[in-house]
């Protein structure tokens, strides 16, 4: 399955759209729930399908993120009872809602990856890369599964409950018995993975939807043994997923307030990084790069589909092998707003490593320095967070940059739609009154209605949609 649930996504941007318009009926607010469940669910489908690399074994291996502390992990049996996360319903007079454990195990998919593993589908991946079965290979477990090490395995830990709270939140040993009556920093200090921090959330999600090049490498190999196409933007990620936490005014007291432009930027940049320090770190394919780090539509196209077109942003000539630069093309966007002093050689470095960077011997050295101008907008978009006038200004480039350049390739208009999703929400809400409602979310569904399906782009659909949201935000 492709990614024909991608239409969905709009539904978000019209939910969120709906609720800054004040929905006051529970009735709404209940079919709001469960349409964001639906496009959650149908979204996953190919999205958390993403773990798979290149050799495996069944050796137990540590994750990176964030298990790196030497805690164990309990079990998701350790948070689910009904007077700590287990809930049946949202406790009135609490700091956190309590149903957390509930709203994992029954809407959050998630909780359903280690299953993923035990499909015909995926028996059939594991056979075509020579693997005894998904469910006992590293190379599955490690994004499908809290993979840590048997010895930090405690009493109750049950591989098979999926990607669960430790797997993001870190190992409970050290902070369950005190982090009820503990400070959040205690907690931290405990253990406790900081996630609500963007970078740091970036960083955990980024290491299995995109892959690294430790323990969770994903190769060309795995890609022609079936596994799905992978594609990531932080902010719609977690905009779909039903959330099991309530940003209110005691949780911006404990953790902060990151807006969606926030979460956007930061998943964008972090998401760089990655690719980056993933093409410097992989073995060479012979005179290429790990092909995993290509374009995948730049090759996987009907023969008789002859509709390149110069793309002023890369300056690629025609026939090239091309990275998947839809991130990179996205941090430069977000660079001509946020650092315009360093925006040019953004854009410099970026068609250097784009046009040399496959082939070259310098390859290396180019991603350093493209690595380099991303890590520096990331240190200053952390200091100083982005305004509503920045957003006002990235929205506009994003918009001019897909009717000029983005829309000329697959991956680059669907970052370009998620991420003027993202964007848009954070503007509108700011306007009040939603007067312009209906024309952008017209717009809105025209966008994603291109980019419903990456076999059968349709680039004249998705520019459709740019227009419409163009006309309407002036």
């Amino acid at each position: 399955m492709y990614f024909s649930s991608r239409f969905l996504i709009k539904l978000i941007f019209l939910l969120k759209l709906n609720s800054m318009l004040k929905i006051t009926s529970l009735l709404e607010l209940k079919k709001v729930r469960a349409l964001s469940v639906v496009s959650a669910i149908l979204f996953s489908l190919s999205a958390l399908n993403n773990a798979f690399a290149q050799d495996g074994s069944s050796q137990q291996a540590a994750n990176p993120n964030p298990e790196q502390i030497s805690a164990k992990h309990l079990g998701v049996a350790s948070c689910a009872a009904s007077t700590c996360h287990g809930s049946t319903v949202p406790f009135v007079e609490s700091n956190v809602l309590q149903n957390e454990f509930r709203t994992w195990n029954e809407l959050d998919p998630h909780a359903r990856a280690y299953q993923t593993l035990l499909t015909p589908e995926s028996k059939k991946i594991a056979r075509n890369l020579g693997l005894a079965s998904a469910e006992t290979a590293d190379v599955c477990l490690s994004c499908h599964a809290d993979n840590v090490a048997l010895a930090s395995h405690g009493d109750d830990f049950d591989i098979s409950e999926g990607v669960g709270c430790e797997t993001c939140h870190g190992g409970a040993e050290n902070y369950i018995e005190s982090h009820t009556k503990a400070s959040h920093q205690e907690n931290l200090n405990a253990g406790l993975s900081k996630t609500e921090n963007p970078t740091v959330r970036a960083e955990l999600c980024v290491s299995c939807h995109i892959g690294n090049h430790t323990d969770r490498k994903i190769t060309h190999t795995i890609m022609g043994a079936g596994h799905p196409r992978l594609s990531f933007e932080l902010n719609t990620f977690s905009s779909i997923q039903p959330a099991h936490y309530q940003v209110d005014d005691d949780y911006i007291a404990r953790k902060g307030d990151h807006n969606e432009l926030q979460i956007w930027a930061i998943g964008q940049l972090v998401a760089s990084e990655q690719l980056l320090t993933n093409i410097k770190a992989f073995p060479r394919s012979g005179l290429f790069p790990e092909l995993v780090h290509m374009d995948c539509l730049g090759c996987h196209q009907p023969m008789s589909k002859v509709d390149w077109a110069p793309n002023p942003l890369t300056d690629l000539a025609a026939g090239s092998l091309r990275y998947n630069d839809a991130h990179l093309l996205m941090s430069y966007q977000l660079a001509k707003t946020v650092s315009p002093t360093l925006a040019n050689e953004v854009l410099s470095n970026t068609q250097a490593f784009l046009n040399s960077g496959v082939s070259s011997s310098s390859s290396d050295k180019l991603a350093s320095k493209l690595l380099n101008n991303i890590e520096r907008i990331r240190t200053s978009l952390q200091d100083s967070p982005l305004s509503q006038e920045q957003g006002n200004a990235i929205l506009n480039a994003l918009i001019n940059n897909g009717l000029s350049a983005s829309h000329q390739g697959y991956a680059s208009a669907e970052q370009s739609a998620m991420a003027i999703n993202s964007v848009l929400r954070v503007v509108i809400a700011s306007q009040g009154d939603g007067s312009n409602k209906e024309a952008l979310l017209d717009g809105v569904e025209t966008m994603f209605k291109g980019v419903n399906n990456p076999e059968r782009y349709r680039p004249e659909v998705f520019v459709s949609g740019l227009r419409k949201i163009q006309a309407s935000v002036k």
